[in-house]
């Protein structure tokens, strides 16, 4: 069940989670993934480029979005910007890339280019996707891996993870090909539906709102 949780989190963008980080002054890189993670529970997948991406405090007054802080890679800034690694520091940086922390660490890391030159107190807003807290029992619930605290606005896809399951356990152990494929297509139907949800708030709006059928298959 917690590989189901994994992967529906990736295909599903089950968590969507904004953080505020500290900018420390000549500072480049800020882990988000392994030791010393600046966001907490350090379960980052994936940055939510599809939303708000990364975005950083141009001194109180505004975010600087994607469109002045662009997210890049290291072969783009090595071919676009030389000189990238010894520039000195600015007020605001120009670019974001999401990559493994230099000096022989596997850790995930956000490298802000140039280095700021100013120390903020919640200075950068990292928007991202999550993977949540894994179940280790049967009476705990996805996401939260608690018995007494539920992710109600998800609960409408809780049946999508138990197609995973039935999927692997047809596929192999009955060996059951056929079946296992239609199990295979209510999942990946199920996850695309819970990527396409709308924001919550927009749900407010509404009187109802699309959930996968599952019942109506039967």
């Amino acid at each position: 069940f917690q590989t189901a949780q994994i992967d529906l989190a990736v295909r599903g963008k089950a968590l969507r989670r904004s953080e505020k980080v500290n900018v420390v002054a000549n500072q480049a890189e800020y882990v988000v993934s392994g030791a010393s993670s600046v966001l907490p529970g350090a379960d980052v997948l994936g940055i939510d480029s599809e939303g708000d991406g990364v975005q950083f405090d141009d001194g109180g007054t505004r975010w600087v979005g994607a469109s002045e802080f662009r997210p890049v890679t290291k072969e783009w800034l090595t071919t676009h910007y030389p000189g990238w690694r010894t520039n000195s520091a600015t007020s605001v940086p120009l670019y974001w890339v999401l990559t493994t922390q230099e000096d022989n660490s596997n850790n995930l890391a956000l490298l802000l280019v140039d280095k700021p030159s100013t120390a903020r107190t919640d200075g950068l807003l990292v928007n991202y996707f999550a993977r949540g807290v894994l179940p280790s029992a049967t009476n705990q619930y996805p996401w939260t891996g608690s018995t007494t605290v539920q992710l109600v606005y998800l609960e409408p896809y809780e049946m999508v993870l138990v197609y995973w399951v039935w999927e692997f356990l047809l596929r192999h152990v009955s060996k059951s090909t056929a079946r296992a494929d239609d199990m295979l297509k209510m999942y990946l139907e199920g996850s695309a539906r819970m990527a396409a949800r709308e924001p919550l708030a927009e749900h407010m709006t509404r009187d109802t709102f699309l959930v996968p059928g599952y019942f109506s298959r039967f």
